[in-house]
């Protein structure tokens, strides 16, 4: 039992040193932007693949101005005090909520707390198995203390009694597309360039055979948007596709010949 229990303490121990050993480290070229996410919720996270260990490292800017964060003007409840100009004395990282039980997060300050002004770092890591295949939608909670005339130091969540939320990122786990890959395939479809896209994007494919093939699009719910047969050779093929018709986001697109699906992620950025 005491071994046991010594071999998990050192598998949880060399997991977090995995991380680590990538520091998150803070952007400084960040540090003359406005409050902001990189990667953000619309570009969202990359995938994560089953039994593959997962490591992302998402910037943040600390907002200098309370008005970055909550508009202007902003009054404190109850009052005529317009707070938006003030600067934020700092903000700290409450919780991370909706991920699954198997990935953890480490942020580039031991306690969570960031003066305002500054670039601040989250790593997410671990490994997903099968068990977490699905779409996870995650909750950021903050909270941020300005020093207000009259009142003094005060945070967010004394005043409106709830965190700031960052909402959007989705944390998406799927079967590992390297090994399905990697068995023998009729067709091989590659990752869409450029990627993120505007507009144009193009695939290139290798067929072993020459028939019709099934290319559609799909959306986060799963819901087809757009669908074309192709009529590829045996070889090599370029498809392009134009997405100047639907919104920014993250989408799927799959190939099929009819017995094997293929299936890769791209982001629409317009």
């Amino acid at each position: 039992m005491k071994n046991l229990l010594l071999l998990f303490i050192i598998g949880l121990l060399s997991t977090t040193l995995k991380a680590q050993n990538s520091p998150c480290t803070p952007d400084a070229s960040l540090q003359d932007s406005l409050f902001g996410l990189w990667p953000d919720t619309i570009q969202n996270l990359p995938l994560a693949n089953v039994d593959q260990y997962y490591e992302e490292h998402i910037q943040i800017k600390i907002p200098g101005t309370v008005g970055e964060v909550m508009g202007s003007p902003f009054y404190l409840p109850g009052t005529i005090i317009d707070i938006s100009a003030l600067g934020i004395d700092s903000l700290k990282l409450i919780s991370i909520e909706g991920l699954p039980d198997v990935i953890n997060s480490y942020i580039s300050n031991s306690d969570s707390i960031f003066e305002g002004n500054t670039v601040a770092c989250l790593t997410l890591f671990g490994t997903p198995g099968v068990n977490q295949i699905g779409q996870h939608d995650i909750t950021i909670f903050l909270n941020g203390w300005v020093t207000a005339p009259f009142i003094g130091v005060t945070s967010l969540y004394d005043e409106l009694g709830s965190y700031e939320t960052i909402n959007g990122y989705k944390f998406i786990v799927q079967q590992s597309m390297s090994i399905i890959e990697n068995q023998e395939s009729s067709f091989v479809v590659s990752q869409n360039f450029p990627n993120p896209l505007s507009d144009l994007t193009q695939f290139e494919i290798q067929c072993k055979e020459s028939k019709v093939y099934e290319f559609k699009v799909l959306n986060l719910l799963g819901e087809c948007i757009f669908q074309d047969q192709l009529h590829l050779k045996s070889g090599h093929n370029t498809y392009h596709w134009n997405a100047s018709q639907i919104t920014s986001g993250i989408y799927f697109y799959s190939l099929s010949d009819g017995q094997k699906v293929t299936t890769k992620k791209m982001i629409v950025k317009h």
